[in-house]
């Protein structure tokens, strides 16, 4: 008698249908909100204009914001723009395309503005049911995303966040596990004394 060993092939997921992107669409947070405000067409890919109005964005919970350009799709995975001193664009791919569970990026690049060294490692954990006041979200993608900062005099900082994709709906949670200073965090808040270091979504439209 032969015993065939039986192989299961890991789940796939498609990452952009896990943060729709269109003009218009909006998420609102226990601490701002995500506004699509328009789109631009960078180095012949289609961007959205991402504004984040969180505490996250501007460190001080000040609510002033901060507008990234963010791709979303089949073939460039989700990642932003990120423009030089020349003004020129570069694209820094944050996940691929399509992912499944213990896939890894690491991506470092340095800030426009004070030029400071970023790392982000961000791994795709697997999927867990969320309930947030919006609703009840079912096999959400769970990643774990650590950050890394050089600063121009020399010191370092971190952050480690839970962030929760929802199939059709986008970023519903986020998670501040770890951080050094009140303004390290990518998609959290920006102290983990502010909501418990815990983002939530309250309320979303897709502008379908």
């Amino acid at each position: 008698m032969f015993f065939v060993p039986v192989v299961y092939a890991a789940t796939e997921y498609k990452i952009a249908d896990y943060w729709p992107f269109k003009e218009g669409a909006w998420w609102e947070f226990n601490d701002g909100k995500i506004e699509i405000t328009g789109t631009e067409e960078i180095n012949g890919i289609n961007t959205f204009k991402y504004l984040d109005t969180g505490s996250c964005s501007d460190g001080d919970g000040s609510g002033g914001g901060e507008e990234l350009h963010l791709v979303n799709d089949d073939t460039n995975g989700f990642g932003f723009f990120l423009q030089s001193e020349d003004e020129s664009y570069s694209m820094v791919k944050l996940i691929e395309p399509y992912v499944k569970k213990g896939d890894k990026t690491k991506v470092s690049f340095k800030d426009s503005g004070d030029r400071e060294q970023t790392t982000l490692v961000i791994k795709l954990q697997g999927t867990a049911n969320v309930v947030v006041p919006a609703g009840k979200f079912k096999k959400c993608l769970r990643f774990s995303v650590k950050l890394k900062a050089r600063h121009t005099d020399g010191t370092y900082s971190y952050s480690t966040e839970r962030v929760y994709l929802a199939k059709g709906v986008g970023l519903v949670k986020v998670v501040s596990v770890k951080q050094s200073t009140e303004e390290d965090c990518t998609w959290g808040v920006g102290g983990r004394d502010v909501f418990n270091g815990i983002r939530e979504l309250k309320d979303y439209s897709l502008a379908d």
